[in-house]
């Protein structure tokens, strides 16, 4: 049985979110629209809007959680509850990385093919202390190069155009920009879990003045 989740507009009293358990990835796109952020691990992936974030297994709906704001104050659009997202813009990545002087962590992938990116995003990636370390010091932004997965036009031009100007041979790459935008670090998948690759971005994060 699907259960249906209705969010109304007590302003509009108009339905704003549609989504059940059971929807396809495709379905919830095209009621959702593109997410702000997503993480992919192995067969899981979670899509996050401003209101709600969807779990889905093998490209179908097992779990929808609404998104509370905080009392006494917006959330910043896009971010999760827990301060931890992906993006696709580069140049909005680029903007917040000046203004809130983190590293920008350019991440190369082929999320549903790719057996090395995959481990990467299981063993350090969705990790906590990853994450943790993530939401405070870095700009997070996902570079995919599927071969299911639908994207835009627009997203795929950008994606081949920052794989040429990194000169990226292969997957998975992640290349660390500092706030002004240059190239401080290169990584890939490594073996040990977070802790050395946390170490290793650690190593080039952005003085203080």
């Amino acid at each position: 049985m699907k259960i249906t989740i209705l969010v109304f507009s007590s302003l509009l009293g108009t339905c704003v979110f549609a989504a059940k358990i059971g929807d396809s990835y495709d379905q919830v796109l095209v009621e959702k629209g593109k997410p702000s952020g997503q993480i992919t691990a192995g067969n899981s992936r979670v899509l996050t809007y401003a209101d709600v974030s969807i779990r889905l297994r093998d490209n179908v709906v097992v779990e929808i959680k609404p998104i509370e704001t905080p009392v006494g104050g917006a959330r910043r659009p896009g971010v999760s509850a827990a301060g931890f997202e992906w993006i696709t813009d580069y140049p909005r990545a680029l903007t917040r990385a000046r203004a809130e002087r983190r590293n920008v962590f350019l991440f190369f992938t082929g999320s549903d093919w790719c057996g090395w990116c995959k481990r990467l995003e299981e063993e350090i990636l969705t990790t906590s202390e990853f994450k943790n370390y993530a939401k405070e010091k870095l700009i997070l932004v996902k570079l995919d190069f599927p071969r299911q997965i639908e994207q835009s036009e627009a997203l795929q031009n950008q994606n081949r155009t920052l794989a040429g100007q990194y000169g990226i041979k292969g997957y998975p790459t992640v290349i660390v920009l500092d706030p002004a935008g240059r190239a401080v670090k290169q990584l890939g998948y490594q073996e040990g879990g977070p802790g050395p690759f946390v170490s290793a971005l650690r190593a080039v994060e952005p003085r203080v003045k």
